[in-house]
């Protein structure tokens, strides 16, 4: 079986079934015989779905970001939507959103290839398939996440559930989660676990309601043993709250705090705050990272904003801690509790991956943050967390 490598990518116009072919990993070998957990500093690399990359090709890197779809029909226990039927489609728009990402960090003369996160999990929209082709298409690397969804907005997944209700569940979802960052994604398209492909991850996603519940706490103690076997970093969905907990939780695990990152920073993070400054230092001075990920979003999250809670941590000498992102979905599948789906409940959104690179920088600079600090933020932190 061919190994997928980072510059040698299936055409993006083979046949979904031909790719599975060629890349299933169809046995079960043994997580614990492994090798490559203990590499020097000096080989790490950065795991995109092509294969992994030196840190310092990477340039201009979004941290949480979902491209091209998300689909929460499975968390319903139904079916999930018509994907197929919307594949090219998919492709084409998206690969224009990312295509005008890559124009503006050339228009920035900021080094390297960018990139984005792609902070799908697992079981909820995200396809191996897709994720190589678009990557090939838009000429953009693309770091794709292992882990499962909260129960803020949705129900948590069945698969997580199940497998967190039996004996030693913790260390069963950290098998999942290992086999995925090491082997390859598990492909979607059938019974849970049934297939793997061999596109790897290299970020695991953790995400909590505003309270940590219990099935959330199961996940991120699995991500904290993924974590410390392979050096794969954390990154977190927080939902008003909940990211100093969670910071706390992972370091309690053991987990090296250099590869955690706070996600969903910006609004009310300390529960009652809009600018929660001192709580954002408390997450840096642990050594961890504070990301700002909903930039472009709503008003609560203008970048005049994000601007000032920016440059706190940076006048605190926590520039290196700082992370950016805007959290955008190109397609959205709303009907995902029918039981019955067409295609038309997917829903398109013409995001816009430049402001992060844009008009944000500007309010930095409105507010005394170099460019140089900007590139830090933008460049230079994304290269040091990605990589392991």
């Amino acid at each position: 079986m061919t190994q997928l490598l980072p510059h040698a990518l299936p055409d993006p116009s083979i046949d979904r079934r031909q790719f599975l072919a060629s890349s299933m990993v169809l046995g079960s070998a043994s997580l614990r015989a492994r090798v490559g957990f203990a590499q020097p500093a000096s080989a790490a690399k950065i795991r995109t779905v092509r294969g992994p990359i030196d840190p310092q090709s990477l340039g201009a890197t979004l941290m949480h970001e979902h491209a091209p779809s998300v689909d929460w029909s499975e968390l319903y226990e139904v079916s999930i939507g018509p994907y197929a039927d919307k594949r090219d489609e998919m492709l084409t728009e998206t690969n224009k959103l990312l295509t005008k990402l890559r124009a503006a960090a050339d228009a920035q003369k900021f080094p390297g290839i960018p990139a984005i996160v792609e902070c799908t999990p697992i079981r909820v929209g995200r396809y191996p398939d897709l994720l190589l082709a678009l990557a090939q298409q838009a000429r953009v690397h693309i770091i794709a996440c292992t882990g499962f969804w909260c129960e803020a907005m949705a129900p948590q997944h069945p698969w997580a559930l199940e497998l967190g209700r039996q004996q030693d569940g913790v260390k069963r979802i950290a098998d999942l989660f290992i086999r995925e960052i090491t082997e390859g994604m598990e492909d979607p398209h059938g019974k849970w676990g049934e297939r793997f492909t061999q596109v790897k991850v290299g970020i695991i996603k953790c995400a909590t309601s505003t309270w940590l519940r219990p099935s959330e706490r199961r996940n991120h103690e699995a991500a904290a043993i993924a974590s410390r076997e392979t050096g794969c970093p954390i990154t977190t969905h927080t939902t008003d709250g909940g990211g100093l907990e969670q910071a706390e939780l992972f370091l309690k695990h053991k987990v090296k705090p250099e590869k955690i990152i706070i996600g969903h920073q910006g609004n009310k993070d300390d529960r009652t705050e809009d600018e929660a400054l001192e709580y954002h230092r408390r997450i840096a001075n642990l050594g961890c990272y504070v990301q700002f990920d909903r930039v472009g979003h709503a008003e609560k999250y203008a970048n005049e904003k994000l601007a000032r809670q920016i440059r706190a941590l940076i006048e605190a000498g926590f520039a290196e801690r700082v992370l950016l992102a805007h959290d955008h979905v190109p397609y959205f599948f709303t009907d995902y509790a029918a039981e019955k789906k067409t295609v038309a409940g997917w829903k398109f959104n013409d995001s816009d991956f430049t402001v992060a690179l844009t008009s944000l920088p500007a309010a930095l600079q409105a507010v005394g943050v170099t460019d140089q600090q900007i590139e830090t933020l933008l460049v230079h932190n994304p290269r040091r967390v990605l990589a392991f």
